[in-house]
């Protein structure tokens, strides 16, 4: 076979083969666009859920006041749009006014209530609204704003702190009014009946109050309220929140010994830190029970500064079920001649 007529067969070949190539690719994209419209088309018959305006800013609402803002929403598809679901984040609470199912080019109303309760300052919160959409399954609002204080408090609140007991102590409170110039208070009431909060100073419609802590007879955390009835429309009750802790010659941290869920057989150990708060006050003895918790002194501060750190054992023999257990300081104080701390906690069969 001669050379130009072998060529010619090849290149022939060759143009047999590119042709066939671009057939198969031209009938790939084909399918693939087919599938596009397929996809698009299937979406434009489905439902549409639409807000002109999903965000809504209510601008400025005093403390304890409420808001209600009806957002409205239509079904720009081609199927029956339905409402399954409307969840909102705290300090929200949502409903559809009208019904759930709405067919396509209807509308629909949904209505918000937001309550701030004890906020104050910026605040956005959202609510999602669940369709059968395929588009969009959860289309999000929000509702947003800020919040202002017609009565105002400084400080918000009143940290007595650590205070010994028997001792006495007091801190003092602004109130005012960010809107009445004739703000009045008429009335206090603390709740707690060792708490006494009464009002030292008035002037221009500003108010300083004195709250006294008097004679708390029981060690322990503390927390309550001092409640104010006053002249504002806007906040006719206030609360000013309060909170401290009694102590007394010896404090224990933690409070109790909790050692969880336990396989049998295994051994742990928790740490318990004893704070002495009284010159002289000292542990003359301990005792644990059940039989399988045992404590140790591991370590004793000196004569001025006398803290204990003990170690709870937990052992390997206990038994399976729950442990009910005490942990009982004796000390030579007049006031906690024995601290009782609980030992809880279950041990399980491994």
């Amino acid at each position: 076979m001669n050379k130009p007529y072998f060529t010619t067969i090849l290149l022939f070949v060759l143009a047999v083969c590119q042709f066939i190539m671009y057939v198969e690719l031209q009938g790939a994209e084909a399918i693939h666009d087919n599938d596009k419209v397929s996809d698009i088309s299937d979406s434009a018959q489905g439902p549409t859920i639409f807000f002109e305006k999903p965000d809504f800013d209510f601008g400025q609402i005093f403390k304890g006041q409420k808001v209600e803002h009806i957002y409205e929403f239509e079904n720009r598809g081609k199927d029956i749009l339905n409402i399954r679901k409307v969840k909102t984040s705290c300090g929200c609470t949502a409903a559809i006014l009208t019904n759930k199912t709405i067919p396509p080019g209807n509308t629909g109303e949904i209505r918000a209530t937001f309550n701030p309760g004890f906020r104050t300052g910026n605040v956005t919160k959202s609510i999602s609204v669940i369709s059968n959409d395929p588009e969009r399954p959860s289309y999000k609002l929000t509702i947003s704003g800020e919040i202002i204080e017609d009565v105002s408090i400084k400080p918000r609140n009143i940290d007595f702190g650590s205070v010994s007991l028997g001792e006495k102590t007091s801190k003092t409170v602004t109130i005012k009014s960010q809107t009445k110039p004739d703000f009045k208070i008429k009335k206090i009431t603390p709740s707690k009946p060792f708490i006494n909060a009464s009002i030292t100073e008035e002037k221009n419609g500003e108010y300083v109050i004195k709250v006294a802590l008097e004679n708390n007879p029981e060690i322990g955390r503390f927390s309550g309220g001092i409640y104010l009835e006053t002249n504002s429309r806007k906040q006719k009750k206030v609360t000013v929140p309060f909170f401290g802790e009694i102590v007394g010659d010896v404090t224990t941290y933690p409070k109790k010994i909790y050692y969880g869920f336990v396989a049998r057989g295994k051994e742990l150990t928790h740490k318990l830190f004893v704070k002495i708060n009284k010159n002289n006050i000292k542990i003359l003895s301990i005792k644990t029970s059940p039989d399988y918790v045992s404590s140790e002194i591991v370590e004793e501060g000196e004569k001025d500064n006398r803290n204990y750190l003990i170690e709870v054992k937990l052992h390997a023999e206990a038994a399976s079920g729950k442990i009910g257990g005490l942990l009982e300081l004796y000390t030579n104080s007049k006031i906690q001649p024995v601290v009782i701390i609980p030992i809880m906690g279950e041990i399980e069969e491994g």
